[in-house]
Order: structure tokens, then C-alpha cells, then sequence
């Protein structure tokens, strides 16, 4: 198998193991004998624990290499997993799933660097589409088969079973030679600081872009589902479908990117995923029928995979010295607005004013996606 093969592979278990709480919070706090809002502070303590890591991993990765820096992480993603899995106590599952979280943010945003590394520019975005297959995939694998197995069978086995699962492309990575390979720059890294990066006008708008659309995007996506049960009277197996089809809309894009890019360049890309996105949120406004919601979640998909793939693809050519420390920055911009848009419109929700949240989502992606069609293609020098 190939580099990027294995962290592919190792990704989707990752990305399974980052939404998978949510479908088995119940079965956690009945077993632990907890709450469920205390159970959810192993989400809270993952998700900020993956966050920061970002900062630490991109600079550790421009001096020892992508693949040595994400094996070792697996081994403690891998580890701590397991560990999360034989946990008795409530703290035991939060601590474990906080070290777990710390490891886990290795892997996706060192994927997509070794991705910027190996993969010509022009190829890119094609290749950057196909990892959203696999990281959509996840989610829907997360989604339907996570409660499934919690239910019929244990939460324990599946965290074990995929803990476990995980040495097997980690292990693979260990048979991978690192040494003068693609993924590990020829200049210093340490030449590059922090600093430089956010004095670096097209590199701000790139970190500004993604913030804001992980505010808008994902914090809106978060209320997605109280909005359909009030506004549609539906069960939450039907909500669930519903919202799945967004899922299904990033794997259609993501694996007929390479034929888009054929067709429509990567500013002109850009433009039309912030519109679809955009204009998702704004079709939610007048009270439809709830077809209007299935065909906006399927827009929303779409338009994700054309804005957030181009924000990627010219977040990994930010500094290519420094390659690993400049996309840092671009994952931890992204999880600081998605976690500021969620308690934000968060505020909005608890009011009832989901269409004052729809509209400024939707007018807010629309210019981001405009913004990012007129900016600079190349931010490297």
C-alpha cells in the first residue's frame, strides 16, 4: 500500500472515532452510571484537546516528517481508544477520551500536508476531493452503524473494535522509509514562525475565509436538526435521513471532482460552492415542504466540497518551508470558528430565531464564497 493509502485508511477511523459519541451517548451514561451531560465532557475535553494539538503537530511534522509524526500519533490514538473502551469510571472515559483527542488531531490535518507535499498543484483539489469521500463516508458510517452496534451489541466493542483496527495501517506506516522522502521540506522550518505566517496578507484572508465558514457553515449545521423537528413535525429517524442526504452531497462532489475541475476552474469552483451553500440556508427561510430541506442539504453538500476544498488546497500552499506549521494554523482557525459559531447561533436558536440564523449563514458563505473566487491563486512566493 501506498502513504497515502494508510493514512487514508487511518483517517476514516479517526474521523469515525471524532463523530461517533453523539449516536451512543446514552448507552455510555446508562453503562457508567452518569449523565448524559457528564458524559458529554469527554466531547468537550476531545474536541478541545484535538484542536490545540494542531499548533503542536504541523511544526513537529516540518522537522521529523509527516508519516513519522502521524504512526507515532496513531500508536496513542490506537492506545488510548482501547483504553476509552475499559474505562469504569466516568472520569477514566473523560480522561481517556481527552489523550485519545490530543492524538487523534495528527492525523486528518497531517493527511492533507502529505497531501500538499506528494501531490502536484493542479492535481490537487482532485485528490483533496476524494478525502472527502472518505471523511463523508465516516460520518454516515458513524452516524447509522455506531448506534446500531451500540444497541444490539456494546459501545465498548465497537470503541475496542476500531482501536484496535487502527494498528493495522499505523503498523503498515512503520515499513514506510521517511528518510529523503517527499514530506519533509529542504528549507528550516524554524525559519518560518507564527508570525510570519499572519503577517502574510493572502495567507490572512485564507485563515480569516476558513474561520468564517467553519462559523457559518458548521455552526449553522449544528441546529439543523431541532430546526426540522419543530418546523416539520418529524421523528428524529426521519431528521436524521434528512440531514444525511448533506453527506451524500460531499461524496457526489468529492468523487466527480475530477471531471468538475475539467470544466470549471478552482476560483470559479470556489464561487459556485459558496452560492450552493449559501443558497441552501436561504431556501430554509419560507416555510416549504420539507422536500425543500432534502434538496438544500444536498446543495449544502455540494457546496462545501467546491468552497472548503479550495480553502484547503490553497491553505497547504501557504508556505511549502513550512508546510506543516502554516496548515496548523488553517485546522485550528477552522475548529475556532466552528466552536465560536455554535455557541453563537446557538444564542439565536434558544430565542427561536433560526431564519435570523439562516440568513446570515447564507449571506455570509455566499460572500465568503465570492471572496475566495477573486483572491489570489497562489499564495506561495
Amino acid at each position: 500500500m501506498t502513504p497515502l493509502v494508510l493514512l487514508f485508511a487511518l483517517a476514516f477511523l479517526v474521523f469515525v472515532d471524532v463523530r461517533i459519541l453523539a449516536p451512543v451517548l446514552p448507552s455510555i451514561s446508562l453503562s457508567l452510571d452518569s449523565t448524559a451531560g457528564t458524559v458529554g465532557l469527554a466531547m468537550t475535553t476531545y474536541a478541545f484537546a484535538y484542536g490545540t494539538g494542531q499548533l503542536f503537530y504541523g511544526p513537529l511534522s516540518d522537522r521529523l516528517g509527516r508519516i513519522a509524526v502521524v504512526r507515532a500519533a496513531g500508536v496513542g490514538f490506537s492506545v488510548c481508544t482501547v483504553l476509552s473502551a475499559l474505562s469504569v469510571t466516568t472520569w477514566q472515559f473523560v480522561v481517556a477520551r481527552l489523550l485519545a483527542g490530543a492524538f487523534a488531531g495528527a492525523v486528518i490535518p497531517l493527511t492533507l500536508v502529505f497531501i500538499g507535499d506528494t501531490v502536484d498543484y493542479e492535481r490537487r483539489q482532485v485528490v483533496l476531493g476524494r478525502f472527502s469521500v472518505v471523511t463523508s463516508a465516516a460520518l454516515a458510517f458513524s452516524a447509522s452503524v455506531g448506534g446500531t452496534v451500540a444497541y444490539f451489541v456494546s459501545w465498548r466493542l465497537m470503541l475496542l473494535g476500531y482501536g484496535l483496527l487502527a494498528l493495522f495501517p499505523v503498523g503498515l506506516m512503520w515499513r514506510v522509509d521517511t528518510r529523503g522522502a517527499k514530506g519533509i521540506p529542504a528549507a528550516p522550518a524554524h525559519a518560518v514562525r507564527f508570525v510570519d505566517l499572519l503577517r502574510d496578507r493572502p495567507a490572512q484572508f485564507v485563515y480569516i475565509a476558513v474561520c468564517l465558514e467553519g462559523f457559518l457553515l458548521w455552526g449553522g449545521v449544528t441546529y439543523l436538526g431541532s430546526f426540522a423537528t419543530m418546523r416539520y413535525g418529524l421523528d428524529q429517524f426521519s431528521v436524521g435521513l434528512l440531514i444525511a442526504l448533506f453527506g451524500v452531497g460531499i461524496m457526489t462532489g468529492g468523487v466527480l471532482m475530477a471531471a468538475i475541475r475539467r470544466w470549471i476552474s478552482e476560483s470559479g469552483l470556489a464561487g459556485i460552492g459558496g452560492i450552493l451553500m449559501g443558497g441552501a440556508y436561504l431556501v430554509l427561510i419560507p416555510r416549504w415542504s420539507w422536500l425543500a430541506f432534502a434538496a438544500s442539504m444536498l446543495a449544502l453538500g455540494l457546496g462545501y466540497v467546491g468552497l472548503h476544498t479550495t480553502l484547503q488546497l490553497r491553505g497547504t500552499e501557504i508556505s511549502p518551508a513550512a508546510r506543516g506549521k502554516a496548515f496548523s494554523l488553517f485546522a485550528f482557525t477552522l475548529f475556532t470558528g466552528i466552536a465560536t459559531g455554535t455557541a453563537v447561533l446557538g444564542r439565536l436558536v434558544d430565542v427561536g430565531r433560526y431564519e435570523v440564523m439562516f440568513a446570515i449563514a447564507g449571506v455570509g458563505l455566499i460572500v465568503i464564497g465570492l471572496g475566495t473566487a477573486l483572491a489570489p491563486r497562489h499564495l506561495a512566493s
